[in-house]
């Protein structure tokens, strides 16, 4: 009844797989309320048509998150991007760890790669494929034919720069090349001197903590959310998978934010257009800084979306 994040993948079989972060399982009142219930680090609807089917860990009367922890008030996983290979369904997730008793007090530790079986998406294995302080990668992933890129950005409240890795396309497990910020490849990770930038000489592309990549009308495109959980979103263009990024244009101001209201991680959806239009879906986050509006009002903490059409 409640979430964040909104990753999706799309199945081979026409389904849709939509990841959450933490998110409300309980019920909605008839007057938007929900009752009070504790928040589940990650889940997943599995779409077919216009049928939704919630998928969580634990058991109905003891819901628990997908991929669990042994403690998980201390230390969790959120869902970053995902793809199907092979009929398994890999996805990205950020461990984190509570680092003190404050809403924001946690800290990101590394990112691991969890592999699903698709016919009832229990987990045939997790492993471990990156670990450095304040980087994190698998926020975006963007496939071609011959390389699957992977996007990071920074575990910073403010500022956000982002770095650019491939591997042979869906080999996740083979060695990590990093874009070096010089137009080539190396396989050590070049820190600064990697970030993506927006054209010669800029200090680097600001992204949010969560974003989106993608190729669309003969060049490779980025949608990113404001920082500062600011309202607007903007979109980049690059003829190159790793940028420089360039022709930034405002796309949409989300209406919502204001007051105890802020909106965050805006993600694009290129797999599912309006139909008879060009135009695409977006998400973007809906969260409240008083923590009562969350039970007294379903609709501030859950996801909008709206449609994006380049050719407008």
């Amino acid at each position: 009844t409640g979430g964040d994040a909104v990753y999706s993948v799309p199945l081979p079989d026409g389904r849709i797989i939509w990841a959450f972060g933490d998110s409300f399982l309980d019920t909605v009142y008839p007057d938007r309320s929900r009752p009070p219930s504790p928040l589940i680090r990650n889940t997943m609807m599995l779409q077919q048509g216009k049928n939704m089917t919630t998928l969580h860990g634990g058991t109905p009367d003891a819901p628990a998150a997908m991929v669990d922890t042994d403690d998980p008030d201390n230390e969790w996983y959120w869902p970053l991007d995902g793809t199907v290979q092979d009929d398994i369904l890999y996805m990205f997730y950020a461990y984190f760890i509570r680092t003190g008793g404050g809403a924001w007090d946690f800290q990101y530790v590394r990112t691991e790669l969890v592999a699903f079986q698709l016919y009832d998406f229990s987990i045939l294995w997790q492993e471990p494929v990156w670990e450095a302080p304040g980087i994190i990668f698998g926020v975006a992933i963007m496939e071609t034919d011959e390389y699957t890129y992977i996007y990071s950005t920074d575990d910073e409240p403010w500022t956000k720069h982002a770095h650019c890795a491939r591997v042979p396309a869906g080999d996740f497990l083979a060695p990590w090349e990093f874009y070096d910020g010089a137009g080539g490849w190396s396989s050590t990770f070049p820190g600064e001197a990697g970030w993506m930038t927006k054209g010669s000489g800029d200090f680097g592309v600001d992204v949010a903590a969560s974003y989106s990549v993608f190729y669309h009308e003969g060049r490779y495109r980025l949608l990113t959310q404001e920082g500062f959980l600011g309202p607007d979103i903007h979109s980049y263009e690059s003829l190159e998978p790793y940028g420089p990024w360039k022709g930034k244009q405002l796309v949409y101001t989300t209406p919502e934010a204001g007051g105890t209201l802020f909106t965050y991680n805006a993600l694009l959806h290129p797999h599912i257009t309006r139909p008879g239009s060009s135009a695409m879906l977006v998400s973007y986050c809906v969260n409240t800084n008083n923590f009562f509006e969350l039970f007294s009002d379903a609709d501030v903490y859950r996801p909008y979306f709206f449609w994006l059409d380049y050719l407008d």
